[in-house]
């Protein structure tokens, strides 16, 4: 039996590479963390910042130009004449699309791996249930914009869909609720994109998605706890727990609309049917009246008695299903967004009320990111495709 090792370099790792190709891809994806970082940045930077070996950066950079991830943006003059070279990621690299569907119609947004937009659509929204039409602009957006992607900057490494359905972890199909007033639960977009997209389909509700663009620019960037509750149309909620997104067993972790809740004549029911009996939902869907409430909220704000009285209904309403959240998970902050919960006054009225009900420490603030569901869904994208960079 020979029993001779096999050399340092070559042992298998436990990823099943040899260690010396799993140390360059080590290498390689610090360098390329530290070229997103930073936008552009000189061989020299890279070995200060990393704490690598200049020569081993050298390597690095050597290889991700051949591979066309990264590029030569210029050069620098330094001390005694010495000329740096910059490196930035190639223009060609990849892209990435996000796609959000909601009762405001399809917006779309393809961003490079840096993160920066360079096109973005809408296309207005279809009439409730009518799936064909649904399934039509979801195709003819995608086909628009992978022409203008693949043109400017090559592969298409990732695709996000953000949806206002909750998905199911583990197939991470869309699930239809009852009493929904949104479609998109009767699609099914790994199929009817398939022969579209060759890149990984991210498919996830869309105030996961906002709650995410919330944390990494947002009101929560010094949160790693908290919840994040969209009042608009209708009622969701995300939880991220030391930076982990609960979803549940079913994918329905969030699904606060159906939360119990008992109204001021005594009567249990969600909290959406509440909001409903309440005078606060429309007679021909099964959703929040948006337009009506905001009227309600800002003639609230004018001094308007019965609007002030009606207000202080909806808040205190709202603040029980924050108080049972806050009793359960005790989160650092609760972000209230959404069309009508983004409104400050609202917002007020709803800290006044949990002062009221609860002695738990519950910090309430507004969104602060502009399209919330769209960003987080291009950040997932960007993130998935960055990470396919050195294995795809």
């Amino acid at each position: 039996m020979d029993n001779t090792q096999q050399p340092s370099d070559q042992q298998p790792s436990a990823r099943g590479l040899p260690r010396l190709t799993l140390l360059r891809e080590i290498t390689d994806g610090t360098v390329l963390d530290e070229v997103f970082r930073r936008g552009r940045v000189t061989r020299a930077e890279l070995a200060t910042s990393t704490g690598i070996s200049k020569p081993t950066i050298s390597e690095s950079v050597r290889r991700l130009q051949e591979a066309g991830l990264l590029r030569e943006s210029g050069t620098r003059t330094g001390r005694r004449g010495r000329v740096a070279s910059f490196y930035e990621l190639d223009l060609r690299a990849g892209w990435v699309l996000a796609l959000e569907v909601s009762q405001a119609g399809l917006h779309s947004s393809a961003a490079d791996l840096a993160g920066r937009e360079f096109d973005s659509r809408w296309e207005p929204p279809v009439r409730s249930g009518d799936t064909d039409a649904l399934i039509q602009s979801l195709r003819r957006t995608a086909r628009q914009v992978l022409e203008t992607g693949r043109r400017l900057h090559g592969e298409l490494r990732a695709v996000s869909l953000s949806v206002a359905n909750p998905v199911d972890p583990t197939s991470r199909e869309i699930i239809a609720l009852p009493n929904s007033p949104f479609p998109e639960g009767l699609v099914r977009p790994h199929q009817i994109l398939a022969d579209l997209l060759e890149a990984p389909l991210l498919i996830d509700n869309d105030v996961n998605f906002a709650a995410l663009a919330e944390r990494r620019s947002g009101a929560a960037r010094e949160a790693s706890s908290f919840a994040y509750l969209h009042v608009g149309a209708g009622l969701g909620m995300a939880y991220f727990l030391q930076d982990q997104l609960l979803r549940g067993a079913h994918g329905l972790a969030g699904e606060i609309g159906y939360l119990p809740i008992r109204s001021v004549d005594g009567r249990r029911a969600s909290l959406a049917v509440t909001l409903a009996r309440q005078g606060f939902g429309r007679p021909d869907a099964p959703s929040i009246d948006v337009v009506r409430v905001t009227d309600m909220i800002e003639a609230a704000v004018a001094g308007e008695m019965p609007a002030r009285t009606a207000l202080a209904l909806f808040a205190d309403t709202l603040a029980q299903a924050i108080a049972a959240i806050c009793a359960v998970n005790d989160p650092e902050l609760v972000i209230l967004d959404g069309p009508i919960g983004n409104h400050p006054a609202l917002q007020q009225r709803v800290r006044d009320s949990l002062t009221e009900i609860t002695t738990l420490p519950v910090r309430v603030e507004g969104g602060q990111v502009d399209r919330a569901a769209l960003r987080g869904a291009v950040h997932l994208a960007v993130d998935t495709g960055r990470s396919a960079l050195l294995t795809g």
